[in-house]
Parts: structure tokens; sequence; C-alpha cells
């Protein structure tokens, strides 16, 4: 199976959106072993903002 390249921004869009359709982590329509694969199940993975979280700085002094 062959996909179009795509950018990973987009591949863990489709991740969280498949998350978000309640599709189960199996539905990873990459093969497993490529980044794709593991981009799409790190954002399926992910609740919305953990992420952010861990990226942006807490404030405190």
């Amino acid at each position: 199976m062959s996909f179009p390249e795509t950018s990973l921004a987009s591949v863990a869009k489709d991740g969280r959106e498949a998350r978000y359709r309640g599709d189960p982590a199996s539905a990873n329509p990459y093969p497993e072993g490529t980044e794709d694969h593991a981009v799409w199940q790190r954002a399926w993975e992910t609740p919305d903002g953990e992420a952010a979280e861990r990226e942006a700085p807490d404030g405190r002094a």
C-alpha cells in the first residue's frame, strides 16, 4: 500500500481525529515501523493539551 507524501502535522491530526471518532488504535493506517505510524499512534494516545503542556514553560519562579 502506497501513501501520498504527507506532513507529520497532518498525520498527527489524522490520529487525533481517529480518537475523536472513537476509532481503535489498531485503525492506524500507516505501516508499523514507520515514522508516520509512530506519529499517528502518539497523537491518538496523547490527551488534548498534554503535548502543549509538556512543551510550554510552567511559569513558576
